[in-house]
């Protein structure tokens, strides 16, 4: 038996027989079907598909237009051929299909109320928050002047979402929703703007750290501060900076200590800001921390400098004022005006006013291995050694350098070098890098206190060990009958800073000829530079027959005799020419690569003659 029809559906099922062969008999039929019908979804919907496979664009969008705007909730069919419009609009230029292009066509024969209240009806019809979100975001791009009206219920939406699914939400906002609104000022709630800035900063924080090779760092800067202006903007707050790669953290300390002062205790502006700074300071002093050098990254350790001449206690260290931070390298301006800035925004961030909610903050934030640095930095910059030994007992070991390093700049810190401080010495001795490097310049200053950042390449590292026994060595001058083993050991450790150190070189080459004799086995072992040679000549030659050398001729590493010399006869002169030619031509050995082997070859030696401790066997 035949199903009856209706007449409604008898006259769809004519046109829908004739479609495929005779257009215009089918076109025929929908008109009559139109007049007699013109509420009847099936008939209105059957002239639609006639006109859209026809591609017909202006006559579908017609038709299209009334069925969406009569017929919201009463039809499956219809919504599918809405989700196919919605996604065609949503498609890349690039990636559109034939049958996606119809779509984008017909719909710019659309009027724009009726588009606007077509995506609007679709939203409101979706369930999925995702597509919800999607398709707000297109009515934002092809409606701009309704971003005002759209984008709180579009944020809204995306903050909720951040529960569900972070990265996909966070994505959305900062790639998509925020670029939006920059130039708008949408009304929104301070806890919701607050949160969207949270979710930005988290993003692009995570952007550098994870690919800070590939993006570009100033312009991922430059975005940040894109969102802080829109939040204040949307807050209300007092205008900030907006990012320019050539201006210093200064600038940008000056306007917020501007803005502190005009604003309330504790107010969100200041925390947001200050916050914004402290990370941004905070990425350019690690990223200055690593330069290019020989085809290598050189990581750069803050360490205690030297001082002389200035007397103060160890324990009066804590009260001063915080140090100043030496320029020994290129870099080290750039570094340690970043740490100082990131410095100062910490310590404000870490007011009773503000802790609370920055400490919140903080946990959001990818910032974990930046900060352990930063704070291990912080506490020995304002001279806090207990709690730079808990951050050190807290901290990953990376680098077994690294931590010897600072454990040795902590022993400085507390006064002077200990058997503790000069274990570490060997210990970085034992682990020098490939990367030859510079000498580096003040290392040692005329004042309380002082820091620098040192670089991880070979001759910095020796320079600043050699320089640590070189100050404690150095006392012992100043001791009654002080050994010649020691006038001798600091010969060759000065050698490596000469002629910076030419009036302690002077001062010992004077006890050495006022005592009228000298002993010291390794002299020809260590003792390189010409300037030397040629006092030890003058010495010999102006007291030879009354000044007695005591030394081991070598050769080839070995001792192969001990040659005694007093007096003038041609016998001694011939062993001491003999132990001054052999050294002169070794005056082009590089100095670092003699330092280092005379610490860590004689280090018993030294242990012996700085703490008065017997070492025995090859290590400590």
């Amino acid at each position: 038996m035949e199903v009856p029809i209706s007449d409604e559906q008898y006259l769809v099922s004519q046109a829908q027989k004739l479609r495929s062969t005779d257009c215009a008999s089918a076109k025929a039929w929908l008109i009559t079907a139109k007049t007699l019908y013109p509420t009847n979804f099936s008939i209105l919907f059957e002239a639609y598909k006639l006109e859209r496979d026809a591609n017909n664009l202006e006559e579908a969008a017609k038709c299209f237009s009334n069925i969406a705007l009569t017929f919201q909730n009463q039809n499956v069919e219809l919504w599918k051929e809405i989700n196919e419009l919605t996604n065609a609009l949503r498609a890349p230029e690039n990636e559109i299909t034939p049958a996606q292009e119809f779509y984008v066509k017909m719909f710019q024969h659309v009027s724009y109320d009726v588009q606007h209240k077509i995506l609007l009806l679709t939203v409101n019809n979706t369930e999925n928050s995702i597509h919800q979100c999607k398709l707000l975001l297109l009515i934002l791009k092809r409606f701009p002047q309704a971003a005002i009206t759209h984008s709180p219920r579009l944020l809204e939406m995306i903050a909720d979402g951040m529960k569900q699914n972070p990265q996909k939400y966070q994505e959305m906002l900062v790639e998509e929703a925020l670029p939006l609104i920059y130039h708008k000022t949408p009304e929104l709630p301070p806890v919701l703007v607050c949160r969207l800035f949270t979710i930005s900063l988290e993003y692009y924080i995570r952007q550098i750290i994870d690919d800070e090779t590939k993006c570009d760092i100033n312009e991922t800067w430059k975005k940040i501060f894109q969102v802080l202006m829109l939040c204040g903007k949307i807050l209300r707050w007092e205008t900030f900076l907006p990012f320019n790669k050539t201006w210093g953290q200064n600038v940008y300390w000056d306007k917020l200590i501007e803005i502190v002062s005009i604003s309330q205790a504790g107010s969100t502006q200041v925390l947001f800001y200050a916050t914004t700074l402290f990370i941004y300071s905070l990425h350019c002093y690690i990223k200055n921390c690593y330069t290019r050098a020989e085809d290598t990254d050189i990581n750069h350790v803050l360490v205690e400098g030297f001082t002389v001449d200035w007397k103060v206690e160890a324990s009066d260290v804590q009260s001063m004022e915080p140090p100043q931070i030496s320029l020994t390298t290129p870099t080290s301006k750039d570094i340690s005006k970043a740490f100082v800035h990131a410095a100062q925004c910490w310590q404000l961030l870490n007011t009773e006013q503000f802790q609370r909610d920055f400490s919140k903050l903080l946990l959001t934030l990818p910032l974990a291995a930046w900060i352990s640095r930063f704070l291990f930095d912080l506490a020995i910059y304002f001279g806090h050694q207990e709690e730079a030994k808990k951050l050190m007992s807290e901290m990953m070991v990376t680098s077994n350098l690294v931590q010897n390093l600072q454990l040795l700049s902590l022993n400085l810190l507390q006064g002077n070098l200990t058997l503790q401080g000069f274990e570490c010495i060997v210990k970085i001795i034992g682990e020098l890098p490939t990367t030859q490097g510079h000498i580096l310049e003040h290392l040692t200053l005329k004042v309380p206190r002082h820091m620098i950042f040192i670089p991880l390449t070979q001759k910095a590292l020796v320079q600043y060990c050699t320089k640590a026994i070189v100050n404690m060595l150095s006392r012992k001058l100043y001791e009654p009958n002080c050994p010649d083993q020691i006038l001798g050991d600091l010969l060759v450790l000065l050698q490596l800073e000469y002629p910076r150190e030419t009036l302690m070189a002077e001062q010992i080459f004077a006890l050495i000829t006022t005592r009228g004799s000298f002993a010291y086995r390794l002299f020809t072992t260590y003792i390189v530079t010409i300037d030397f040679i040629e006092e030890f000549m003058h010495i010999w030659n102006a007291n030879n027959e009354n000044f007695a050398f005591d030394l081991s001729l070598t050769q080839g590493g070995s001792s192969i005799c001990r040659v005694g010399t007093r007096g003038a006869d041609k016998g001694a002169r011939e062993d001491f020419r003999l132990i001054v030619k052999q050294q002169i031509t070794r005056a082009n050995e590089t100095l670092t690569t003699l330092t280092a082997n005379f610490i860590a070859q004689e280090h018993m030696q030294l242990v012996q003659n700085m703490f008065g401790v017997t070492v025995t066997g090859e290590g400590f």
